[in-house]
């Protein structure tokens, strides 16, 4: 069955799925040419929604990646288009959404991968039927957004964001109650976009699950003067002289360079956005160290085998007790323990957000009554933080928000999801996965 909405941009058809929701997929919100600014996509006529969804060109794209842990994880099975200018969201409603709290999702990937509608975040079981919509959004990746410095997929990720403000009161959303919830790069995103306050009066929530508090580049210097060099060495590899030669080059000619380029040469931080003076605007130590981000109630996630571990722990922590110390919103502090079943990674990066989304039907693993309890209790906490920016009530125990005094995280380990871990405890684990115990990554 159909449904028809009249936006803002034109008029967009969705098809209601299992009697429960009603999916809107891959709706382009933005156009542009390569290397420039996101502009107005205008819809003429109806835009059919069972259209391909259009994702950015990755390294999928140009080399075979499917024995790769999260292609065989996120992705398994499923086909994917690739161009340049990938500007779409996905949009999945409850099937009689009333002024519905809204959840967008920013999807991870370093920067340089990554999909609208992968496996566990691309098919909404859970949150429908919950009276949430939830919007997933695209955006340029690797060379195309990172060229010198110009961070062309935070700057997409911003015009999605207030293409959904401005229109998702056609689908039955309120506009006034808008959550971001961002994974590893797309919770750094989320980092990014609240230091620049453009979403000021936009956003009321965020939740970041292993990232937040990492400015991209903490590692080094970012400046373009800094960057330089290693763009001039892709330029010359590329056959780059000019402009015309920038935006004609074959992107496959463009993306081999600066993949071989960042890894034979310049390393990690070629493969993170830059600082631009507009959204990374100085060095990340220097934004972290005055914290003048938009201040909204936050829940930050960790998983016990996480990429880099101690670093994102330590950086939750330290979120939670700076705004503590500074009278700001509440930080909600969580430590994904759970062991999923099926090979012997543990609690490795990403594996909590099978239980964020609850999509478990689509994974290959067996997973048992206690992940799907699990599920229910991490999606009612985060339903409660959407719809109230405290993830308390509804007969949920109590979730203290992390403090300089209460320094401990919720603890979600699957046999014992209502407790609290200590970070004495915490500690101990992150630095056995950093030095010994390693997810995937």
């Amino acid at each position: 069955m159909e449904r028809i909405i009249d936006t803002k941009v034109g008029k967009i058809k969705g098809y209601i799925k299992d009697n429960n929701r009603c999916e809107f997929n891959g709706i382009p919100y933005a156009i542009t040419e390569r290397f420039e600014l996101p502009k107005p996509y205008i819809i003429d006529g109806i835009y059919d929604t069972s259209n391909p969804i259009l994702d950015c060109v990755q390294y999928g794209t140009f080399r075979d990646n499917s024995e790769e842990f999260y292609e065989k994880e996120f992705r398994g099975g499923l086909t994917f288009n690739y161009v340049e200018s990938p500007m779409t969201l996905s949009i999945t409603t409850p099937l009689e959404p009333k002024k519905s709290s809204v959840l967008i999702f920013i999807h991870g990937g370093g920067f340089e991968n990554g999909m609208v509608n992968e496996y566990p975040w691309g098919y909404d079981s859970e949150y429908a039927k919950r009276n949430i919509i939830l919007v997933s959004i695209g955006y340029r990746l690797n060379v195309l957004s990172l060229y010198r410095n110009l961070n062309l997929g935070l700057h997409d990720q911003l015009f999605a964001i207030k293409w959904v403000y401005d229109n998702i009161e056609a689908f039955g959303g309120n506009k006034n109650n808008m959550t971001l919830m961002g994974q590893s790069a797309g919770a750094m995103s989320i980092t990014d976009l609240l230091y620049t306050k453009k979403l000021d009066g936009i956003i009321k929530s965020a939740i970041m699950v292993s990232g937040g508090g990492v400015i991209p580049g903490l590692l080094g210097p970012l400046s373009k003067d800094k960057f330089a060099p290693f763009w001039d060495d892709v330029d010359k590899m590329a056959g780059i002289n000019n402009e015309d030669d920038r935006k004609n080059v074959k992107i496959d000619v463009l993306w081999n360079a600066w993949y071989e380029r960042s890894r034979n040469k310049y390393g990690f931080r070629t493969v993170q956005p830059g600082i631009d003076g507009e959204i990374i605007k100085d060095k990340p130590q220097k934004l972290l160290k005055n914290r003048e981000e938009l201040d909204i109630p936050i829940m930050l996630g960790v998983t016990s085998q996480d990429f880099i571990a101690p670093i994102i722990y330590h950086l939750a922590l330290n979120w939670a007790k700076d705004n503590d110390k500074k009278k700001k919103s509440n930080v909600y502090c969580y430590f994904f323990d759970r062991c999923l079943p099926g090979n012997l990674y543990k609690a490795f990066h990403a594996a909590d957000l099978w239980y964020l989304f609850g999509n478990m039907d689509k994974s290959w693993r067996p997973f048992e009554d206690i992940d799907y309890k699990l599920k229910d209790t991490m999606i009612d906490y985060v339903v409660n933080f959407i719809n109230n920016h405290d993830p308390n009530g509804d007969g949920l125990k109590e979730w203290k928000p992390t403090t300089r005094k209460f320094k401990n995280f919720k603890y979600f380990s699957g046999s014992d999801s209502d407790s609290y871990i200590k970070p004495s405890k915490a500690k101990k684990m992150v630095w056995r996965t950093m030095l010994k115990d390693h997810g995937p990554m």
